[in-house]
């Protein structure tokens, strides 16, 4: 009877089996000791930042919003949460800062997709800066880029 599935003979499984451990044995190797010259089987760091260990800067942005409970809430950066991607938010950050009205269509798509939450009344674009000396962090400044009340 045939099946229709042919097996692979044993000189064939024997070159995979080799094929895939020295793959991932470049890979292990390349994540502990490689540079970015080793991509794709090494440190994808070209993705990442440094920071300066004295005298650097780290940016963080946020949400935050009042509801009509009366609570503060930190609102989060996703398509699910907020109808936007962090991506998409970051990548209009200076565009928000000086129209904080873009800030509506946040408020909007959350009362959309979270008809039983409470509604937002106000919403906040928060801007975090940690400064370093000696990688260490000497100093925290908050700060809200732009402040949109809620139509």
């Amino acid at each position: 009877m045939n099946t229709g599935v042919s097996s692979l003979k044993a000189a064939c499984r024997l070159w995979r089996t080799i094929a895939a451990a020295a793959v991932i044995g470049t890979l292990c190797y390349t994540s502990l000791r490689g540079t970015d010259d080793d991509f794709p089987l090494g440190p994808m760091t070209q993705f990442a930042f440094s920071v300066k260990d004295d005298g650097g800067e780290i940016h963080a942005h946020w949400l935050e919003a009042d509801t009509a409970a009366g609570t503060h809430v930190r609102l989060p950066m996703d398509a699910v949460g907020t109808g936007m991607k962090r991506a998409e938010i970051e990548g209009q950050m200076t565009r928000i800062v000086r129209d904080p009205s873009l800030l509506q269509g946040i408020a909007d798509a959350q009362r959309r997709l979270h008809p039983e939450r409470p509604a937002l009344t106000r919403i906040y674009l928060v801007h975090q800066v940690k400064r370093l000396r000696n990688g260490k962090i000497v100093s925290t400044t908050v700060r809200n880029r732009a402040v949109w009340t809620v139509r």
